[in-house]
């Protein structure tokens, strides 16, 4: 299934729905051929624990949870407040924080959810002030992978994990307080791409697992996972690697108990191909080197681009639709009040009008859980098309009232 490119009719409907434009656009049917992928190709023995840190957004996260995930991957105490309120209990929420305040520990237990824990520091102050207590252990295997440097989570320098260097430390803090893991994880990356770095990454987590304990209910892999941003790529073959995987991980199974499983944490994967950004054309600017089409969202709703440099395909669905001429060099941008405020350097499109409605695909990941009221725009409305063909609200666009109230 390639990413959501809804038609022009269907866009239309989606923004009718939403009164204007910019609209994020999710497509249900996505959700749960995602979450089915990830099931019926590792198997019974694998849960998915979705990183909710990727979308909030509580239509999206009802969607998964019919689609059959096991439970949800939380890094910020109100991200377990949510998933407790829509459904999820305590034991399928697992917090992987960083940097955490003792506060954060403390309130992250009292809900009754397990910690994954990433530093010696925090390891420290856990069981200082809850000995004897279960946890999870986050891990840096010394492997890295991701779409940049900024989304890169393991390797020699990171902030995240627990390093080799500081395994005897961690030890003596789990024997002096009686903590008992039950649990261990490592996450290498966001959108990584060569198997190879998954089986490392794999390799790396399993032999370094039963130096803390012999009997676990759990190990994690993490997620990470490449989708594609275009949408003449292929996408990775989750297949093949479940293929060299899953030897391994049957071996170390089979050292466990029966109730022992396998967790991955797919944030990206399972919600990023599903929503397109809906905006309409604001301004044809032609200058000496480029045409710059001005459109009526910006970093505010889809930071990546500026933030990241990362590339998303933005495709013109009212040109497509009238079967227009290509024109190239063109640069799109938004309407914050910034010069980094670009999607798109010197690309070719259909030939653009003002009032043209494009889609920015594959945005339903750190697009919306990422935005901000800047310059007070509102953020985006969002808009679900269900497995029935439906379009349904999931999310309305703020008034000013309700921003000013926020801001107070």
């Amino acid at each position: 299934m390639k990413p959501f490119v809804p038609s022009y009719d269907e866009a239309v409907s989606a923004i009718t729905k939403a009164d204007s434009t910019p609209v994020y656009f999710t497509n249900e049917n996505h959700l749960h051929h995602k979450v089915d992928l990830l099931k019926s190709t590792f198997g019974n023995r694998v849960k998915i624990f979705y990183a909710m840190k990727a979308n909030y957004n509580i239509g999206i996260l009802n969607a998964l949870k019919n689609a059959g995930i096991d439970g949800l991957d939380t890094v910020a105490p109100y991200e377990v407040l949510l998933g407790k309120k829509i459904g999820f209990k305590a034991k399928d929420i697992l917090f992987t924080g960083n940097s955490c305040s003792t506060d954060e520990i403390n309130f992250v237990h009292d809900q009754g959810v397990i910690l994954n824990i990433g530093s010696i520091s925090e390891l420290r102050r856990f069981g200082e002030n809850h000995k004897g207590a279960s946890c999870a252990l986050r891990l840096n295997v010394d492997i890295g992978a991701g779409e940049c440097d900024f989304v890169v989570t393991g390797g020699e320098d990171t902030k995240f994990g627990i390093s080799d260097k500081d395994h005897d430390e961690a030890l003596k803090i789990i024997n002096n307080h009686n903590l008992k893991i039950i649990g261990i994880h490592a996450h290498i990356g966001s959108g990584f791409y060569e198997k190879d770095s998954f089986i490392a990454g794999i390799q790396g987590v399993l032999e370094r697992t039963l130096k803390f304990s012999n009997q676990l209910d759990f190990v994690n892999f993490g997620g990470g996972f490449g989708i594609r941003y275009n949408t003449h790529k292929d996408p990775i073959n989750i297949g093949d690697w479940a293929k060299s995987a899953l030897p391994i991980m049957n071996d170390f199974a089979a050292t466990q108990s029966d109730d022992f499983h396998y967790r991955f944490e797919p944030g990206k994967f399972l919600v990023g191909e599903s929503t397109c950004l809906l905006t309409k054309i604001t301004m044809i600017k032609p200058e000496r080197k480029t045409i710059f089409i001005g459109t009526d969202t910006g970093f505010n709703h889809l930071i990546r681009p500026a933030l990241y440099q990362s590339y998303h395909e933005i495709i013109n669905l009212t040109a497509i639709a009238q079967n227009r001429d290509t024109t190239n060099n063109l640069t799109v941008v938004g309407n914050v009040c910034e010069s980094g405020d670009i999607f798109a350097n010197n690309i070719p499109m259909p030939e653009p009008r003002e009032s043209d409605i494009l889609a920015i695909i594959s945005a339903g990941a750190y697009g919306q859980s990422m935005s901000t009221i800047y310059q007070l725009r509102p953020p985006a409305a969002e808009i679900m098309m269900m497995k029935n063909g439906s379009i349904s609200v999931t999310k309305t666009r703020k008034s000013f009232d309700e921003l000013y109230a926020f801001i107070q």
